[in-house]
């Protein structure tokens, strides 16, 4: 369900954005930055695969280049993983579980409730 790439802080190497449906008209992008055995990354993306959500990957193991770039994006966070949602920065693991947790993860991803 998931797209992967690595990003090298170089645009070209960024995956096409993979896009899940939201009601009709609307499309939800949902983008994750991970490393590859973090158990958090694997956590969260087990929940978004879950839920059938689409999202691109960004496989960024010792990429120092490329977590800079997802921290600016994610607000200073650099923990992993980071889950952008519509290009609004969600934080990482435990604030999705959260927001899942809190009934309104269905609702940001657009799936049904």
């Amino acid at each position: 369900m998931s797209s992967q790439s690595n990003l090298q802080g170089n645009a070209d190497n960024q995956a096409a954005p993979n896009q899940e449906r939201q009601g009709d008209d609307q499309l939800t992008k949902v983008e994750i930055y991970t490393w590859r055995f973090c158990p958090y990354c694997i956590r969260a993306k087990g929940l978004l695969d879950r839920k059938g959500v689409i999202y691109n990957e960004y496989l960024i193991d010792g990429d120092d280049t490329a977590r800079q770039a997802m921290a600016r994006r994610a607000e200073g966070r650099s923990s992993l993983p980071q889950i952008f949602i519509n290009n609004q920065p969600i934080g990482g693991c435990d604030n999705l579980m959260e927001l899942d947790q809190a009934g309104l993860l269905d609702q940001l991803l657009g799936v049904g409730a």
